[in-house]
């Protein structure tokens, strides 16, 4: 493989391993500390795991369409 050809293939397994973790939910704390910073500045973000917390407390109480 040529430098350029594996450089490409990176690029494409990096994009696809984002969105995997986009669907399986693993951003969601890099969401939304994205969030708070475009919308609430000056405000200290929860912890990552109290994030972690409440955001399952959420899915808990509100289960939607999740399969399980």
């Amino acid at each position: 493989m040529t430098g350029t050809t594996l450089s490409k293939l990176r690029g494409s397994v990096r994009a696809a391993w984002q969105i995997v973790r986009g669907v399986v939910g693993e951003t969601a704390y890099e969401d939304y500390l994205a969030h708070h910073r475009a919308h609430h500045p000056g405000e200290r973000p929860m912890p990552e795991r109290e994030f972690w917390r409440a955001h399952i407390d959420r899915q808990d109480a509100n289960p939607g369409s999740r399969c399980c």
